[in-house]
């Protein structure tokens, strides 16, 4: 992939990974489960991560990184104040939220992971967004290294630490420890990486045409045929996430590959307003863990109301999917273009109050 080019088809596929996962969040538990579901919707998070290491890739490829030590000053910056910013003004409003509805509120040891005081659904993928930014650049330069080996490794390194939490008492039972564990989808990631160097978006057939993408992409929809259509559950790894585990990685590989190929590549229509989706997806997926934790989704609202017993319930499932899509989508994609304002806000105020305290603490110690 040409690291000097935008990718629209990237925007358009990130917007449709968002929307997937507020349906995941809304639809209920019995249709997460159908084959319909696990081949859709439940591909979002392992979309996100083949996204993010395709574009941390042509980024580094673009800037020129090589060498560790000098990566880390600039590369830090930057990315930590894209995520940082965002997450601190989610988290007061989180914390907000929490001591307004009187609702349980979280501080502590997962604080420092980006666990939210008033959480709610996929809080764990803050937690792998930011272990992702932490480790790349070793992970970078590991792949340049040999990424052949480096495949191997992160294929052993990941189904290792798969069967490692099936049995770990801090990690089994789909802890918080294992869920925003960024290793369970490292050889994911590696997949990603590999993505960005060796594909022709103008020549698809030869990508699937190579042996480990057609063996690897044969062994992915077998088993979450499985999975979804026969109830079948690999022995010996944890059961709550198996339809994202290493074996059907080679799926969200193929789906990236797809629409990098075939989606449009210019602003037109619904794609165009997709694509700002996309680009916002990070601000929307912040604002609708607390959407859904603090009871605010349609969802909610609807089953509080007791309409479910008087109204159809196929239609209240249309409601409240087309009310908490809408919802979601307007806050973040408002956020995406507020926040930047606030912080450059926050900056300024947070300037003038470091010059008053410079000249005012000098004065109290020697006074």
């Amino acid at each position: 992939m040409d690291e000097f080019k935008h990718y629209l088809q990237i925007d358009i596929l990130k917007g449709l990974a968002i929307m997937s996962v507020i349906i995941l969040h809304t639809i209920p538990a019995a249709v997460v489960k159908l084959p319909i579901s696990v081949f859709t919707v439940y591909q979002a998070v392992p979309v996100f991560l083949i996204l993010m290491a395709v574009t941390a890739v042509m980024s580094f490829k673009r800037r020129g990184y090589n060498h560790i030590l000098s990566i880390y000053p600039e590369y830090l910056k930057n990315r930590l104040k894209r995520l940082l910013y965002p997450l601190v003004i989610v988290w007061i409003i989180s914390l907000g939220l929490g001591i307004l509805l009187n609702k349980d509120i979280y501080i502590g040891i997962f604080t420092i992971m980006g666990y939210l005081p008033l959480t709610g659904q996929g809080d764990y993928f803050i937690s792998v967004l930011l272990q992702f930014t932490l480790l790349f650049p070793i992970l970078y330069k590991l792949y340049n290294y040999n990424s052949k080996y480096f495949l191997i490794s992160c294929l052993i390194f990941n189904l290792t630490f798969e069967l490692f939490s099936a049995y770990n008492p801090i990690l089994r039972g789909n802890s918080y420890w294992y869920k925003a564990c960024m290793f369970r989808y490292l050889f994911l990631i590696a997949l990603g990486m590999w993505l960005a160097n060796n594909f022709d978006f103008t020549d698809i057939r030869s990508f699937i045409k190579k042996k480990f993408v057609l063996a690897g992409l044969g062994v992915s929809i077998l088993y979450m045929i499985g999975l979804s259509a026969f109830s079948f559950y690999f022995p010996y790894i944890q059961g709550a996430w198996q339809p994202q585990i290493i074996l059907s990685f080679f799926y969200p590989l193929f789906l990236c590959a797809l629409g990098i190929r075939y989606l449009p590549s210019a602003k037109k229509g619904i794609w165009g307003i997709i694509s700002v989706i996309g680009k916002a997806s990070y601000h929307i997926f912040l604002l609708q863990i607390i959407f859904f934790g603090a009871g605010f989704s349609v969802t909610s609202l609807i089953a509080n109301s007791g309409m479910n017993s008087v109204y159809n319930i196929y239609m209240l499932g249309i409601i409240a999917l087309a009310g908490n899509i809408s919802i979601t989508l307007i806050l973040g994609v408002s956020f995406y273009y507020i926040g930047p304002k606030l912080t450059k806000k926050f900056n300024v105020e947070s300037f003038k109050l470091n010059k008053v305290l410079y000249k005012i603490i000098p004065k109290i110690l020697y006074k």
